[in-house]
């Protein structure tokens, strides 16, 4: 039992962790099989800064989209309003992604992110979505040709 609790406490600061570096992810993306070795007294530290920066990042459950090879997604930020774009990457793909503000329908490609590999993500920075403006992903894989964008958000 005591194995099992351990292993529950390792995984949710592994998870805590992942969230303080701002590279919250959707439920159903894919994970990477390495796993990470935390110490106890590491893993109360994670824990507790993650846990304030877990209550300010989250994620823009309408921004996903996939194609083969890629996927991109948005996370938001509090106090902001902020979003950042994110590109993630498996079975060696190079996968592009472009983070697009629309304010008073004057659309720009505010920022960028770009990784290859298997299962690699990258981030932009975070960019002002308040009042008046609305945000979407857009990502190529620059392979094969696909190329698809997210719902504005």
């Amino acid at each position: 039992m005591n194995r099992l609790k351990n292993l529950a406490a390792i995984t949710m600061a592994t998870a805590l962790a992942g969230a303080a570096t701002g590279l919250a992810s959707p439920a159903h993306a894919t994970t990477t099989s390495q796993s990470r070795i935390v110490t106890p007294a590491a893993s109360a530290a994670s824990a507790a800064s993650a846990a304030s920066a877990a209550s300010k990042v989250y994620f823009v459950s309408s921004s996903p989209v996939t194609i083969p090879g890629c996927k991109a997604w948005m996370n938001g930020k509090k106090p902001g309003p902020k979003v950042q774009g994110l590109v993630q990457t498996w079975s060696g793909s190079d996968c592009a992604m472009r983070l697009e503000i629309d304010h008073d329908q004057q659309i720009k490609w505010v920022d960028s992110a770009g990784t290859g590999g298997s299962l690699n993500k990258a981030t932009t920075r975070f960019h002002y979505d308040g009042r008046g403006y609305k945000a979407r992903v857009c990502v190529n894989n620059l392979n094969n040709g696909w190329d698809d964008c997210g719902a504005w958000y």
